[in-house]
């Protein structure tokens, strides 16, 4: 019974090659004992050319009748095809989620549907958490004392208390450049916004204007599509034929007439 083996394409199955077959044929062989002589016929050219391999020759005529070819024998590689079909997946290595980690209320939405495009760093929601604002208060705080502290123990202390309330709202994905302007704006903002950690197309959307969110919460997810997975089943007898880096040619039922290059990247266990 034949298994079924995965492989993983990252779109490339590409060779060409040719197939020579060289028959050799043997002629002669000793008259039937039991026959009369026969006429017109050189018995000793016959006897001395028993067993002995001859060259077969047909005239251009003959060789057309019989549809015989001919072809000069090189030394090459024989390749093989494998065909098969396949289903395109994300490239699992290029997808993005975005999940908060802290408690809140998303009143605005700026990426609001599946299929949206998005580029890294863009504005996905703005969120209310109580948790965010005072974190912004403490910032602000931090950021006063440094200024009116100068010189000595209180302003290293003052520095130190800077730099950690910087790293908290950092730590909670919010912008450099959005914690920038809450300092020079020296009072908290109502809400924050989350951004794209990275570019490519929203893939999944499970949040809606209104809702609470948690931590730990995937709202989104990203995919790059500017590369994607092709995952193909090989029959058993096909497998040993199958390397990693080996090229893929791929067609889609989509795009009539053209192909696209791709490797073997992965061969599931």
């Amino acid at each position: 019974m034949n298994t079924r083996n995965q492989i993983v394409l990252s779109v490339s199955l590409v060779a060409v090659a040719a197939l020579v077959l060289v028959v050799g044929l043997r002629t002669g062989g000793a008259p039937d004992e039991g026959a009369g002589s026969l006429e017109g016929h050189d018995h000793a050219a016959m006897s001395a050319t028993s067993g002995e391999l001859k060259p077969v020759v047909l005239d251009a005529e003959a060789a057309r009748r019989i549809g015989v070819a001919y072809a000069t024998v090189e030394r090459t590689i024989l390749t093989r095809y494998v065909q098969t079909v396949g289903n395109v997946v994300y490239d699992e290595t290029s997808l993005s989620t975005v999940n908060p980690k802290i408690e809140g209320w998303v009143e605005k939405l700026h990426v609001d549907f599946t299929g949206a495009p998005v580029r890294a760093g863009q504005p996905l929601m703005d969120v209310y958490s109580p948790q965010l604002v005072s974190a912004q208060e403490e910032l602000i705080l931090a950021a006063r004392l440094a200024r009116d502290a100068v010189v000595g123990q209180a302003a290293t202390t003052a520095q130190e208390l800077l730099a950690a309330a910087r790293r908290r709202l950092a730590y909670w994905d919010i912008p450099e450049d959005e914690i920038r302007r809450i300092e020079e704006r020296g009072e908290p903002l109502r809400t924050l916004t989350l951004r794209a950690p990275a570019s490519g197309v929203v893939v999944e959307k499970n949040v809606v204007e209104g809702d609470r969110i948690m931590p730990g919460m995937t709202l989104f997810r990203i995919a790059d599509l500017s590369r994607v997975w092709i995952e193909v089943e090989i029959y058993e007898k096909d497998l040993s034929g199958m390397a990693l880096r080996q090229g893929a040619l791929v067609f889609f039922e989509g795009y009539p007439g053209e192909s696209f290059r791709g490797t073997v990247t992965y061969i599931y266990p």
